[in-house]
C-alpha cells in the first residue's frame, strides 16, 4: 500500500463568530448577550453541560467547550438565590469559557446575563430541543475540526463513484475529466482538490470556493463547466472511493493486467483503492475510468469479475488434471 505524504491541516480553534455564522439559520440562533466576545476561540469539537459546575464542583470542569444550557440547568439556577448564583457563576467564570448556548428559547437569570456581558462571553439561544442542539453542534464542530489537505488533481463523480484523478502536470487530467463531464458525469473540482477526513473515516473532496467549477484546458483557456454544461454536471462535494494516477506509458513497467491484486493508497490514515493507468496515444482514458468505476461498484456488491474468472479457470484446470 502506498502512502501519500501530504501536509495535513488541523484547525487549532474556530471563533464563536464562525459557529454563529454557519449555524444561525440551521438552529435559529439569536445572540442574547456578550456579543463583544464573539471572537472567542472554540478549541474542541465536544460540548459540555455545566450542571456540576453550577453546583460548585469545578475540579473536572470542561471549560474549553461550548456550554449547553437546557431545562435542567436553567431551572436549577432559578432555584438559587441571586447571591449564591452570582458566587457560583463567578467561580465558573474564573475559567475561560468560549460561549453558552441555550435550548428551547429559555431565558436565563439576569445575573447570568449581566456577568456574561461584563466578561464578554457570548450567550446564544435556539428554539430547538437540547438533544437537537447538542447533536447539530457536535456534527458541525466535528466537520470543522476534521483533518484536511490539498492535492493537485481532479475530482469527479463517475456513475456515483467519487474518483480522484492525479498525475504529473500536462498528463491529461483536466481533458479526461472534461470528456467524462461531456459523457454525463459530474465535476467536483479541478486542479486544486481540498480533501477532508470525516468522523466516519471517509474521505471527501470539496469544491474550491475560489475556482469553483472552472477548468483550465490547454489551447482553449479557462472554461466554466457549470455555465457550459449546466448545473446538473457539477457538484460541490463527493466521497472519494478511488484514486487513479495517470502516467506516461513505460514499456519497462509491469502494469496490472488481471485486477486480482488490489492496491491501496493511504491518505490521512484512510485506505483508498488505487489504480495506476498508463497513458499513450490511442488509449481512451475516459472510457477506462468509466469501466473502472463500474467495476468498483460490482466489487462493492460482492462481485469480483477477475476473481470469478480466475476461479473458473482453476476449476477447469483442476477437472482436466483429474
Amino acid at each position: 500500500m502506498n502512502t501519500v505524504d501530504l501536509p495535513i491541516n488541523r484547525k487549532q480553534f474556530i471563533p464563536v463568530a464562525r459557529l454563529l455564522d454557519r449555524m444561525a439559520q440551521d438552529l435559529e440562533l439569536e445572540v442574547m448577550g456578550g456579543y463583544q466576545g464573539i471572537g472567542r476561540p472554540v478549541m474542541t469539537a465536544d460540548v459540555n453541560r455545566p450542571g456540576l459546575a453550577l453546583c460548585g464542583y469545578l475540579e473536572y470542569f470542561a471549560n474549553d467547550r461550548v456550554q449547553i444550557l437546557g431545562n435542567t440547568e436553567i431551572h436549577y439556577m432559578e432555584r438559587l438565590s441571586p447571591a449564591v448564583l452570582e458566587e457560583r457563576l463567578t467561580s465558573m467564570f474564573s475559567f475561560e469559557v468560549p460561549a453558552f448556548l441555550l435550548s428551547r428559547n429559555l431565558t436565563p437569570q439576569h445575573v447570568f446575563l449581566d456577568i456574561c456581558n461584563r466578561r464578554g462571553i457570548p450567550v446564544m439561544r435556539s428554539s430547538f430541543s437540547t438533544d437537537e442542539v447538542i447533536s447539530r453542534i457536535i456534527l458541525f464542530l466535528a466537520e470543522e475540526f476534521s483533518p484536511e489537505t490539498v492535492v493537485h488533481g481532479t475530482a469527479i463523480d463517475c456513475y456515483g463513484v467519487g474518483c480522484l484523478i492525479v498525475g504529473a502536470p500536462g498528463i491529461g487530467k483536466s481533458e479526461t475529466a472534461l470528456e467524462l463531464v461531456e459523457r454525463g458525469h459530474r465535476l467536483v473540482v479541478d486542479d486544486v482538490v481540498a480533501l477532508k477526513r470525516s468522523r466516519d473515516e471517509d474521505l471527501f473532496a470539496q469544491t474550491n470556493p475560489i475556482i469553483e467549477h472552472h477548468m483550465e484546458i490547454r489551447g482553449v483557456g479557462i472554461i466554466d463547466v457549470k455555465a457550459v454544461f449546466g448545473v446538473g454536471r457539477v457538484r460541490n462535494t463527493k466521497r472519494i472511493s478511488m484514486v487513479m494516477e495517470l502516467e506516461d506509458w513505460d514499456s519497462k513497467r509491469n502494469y496490472d493486467r488481471t485486477g486480482l491484486m488490489d492496491e491501496f493508497v493511504d491518505i490521512m490514515g484512510i485506505k483508498v483503492p488505487y489504480l495506476r493507468i498508463p497513458v499513450r496515444p490511442g488509449r481512451n482514458i475516459a472510457i477506462i475510468i468509466e469501466v473502472a468505476a463500474l467495476n468498483f461498484r460490482l466489487k462493492e456488491l460482492g462481485l469480483n469479475p477477475a476473481q470469478r474468472l480466475n476461479d473458473r479457470i482453476l476449476e477447469i484446470t483442476s477437472r482436466q488434471g483429474n
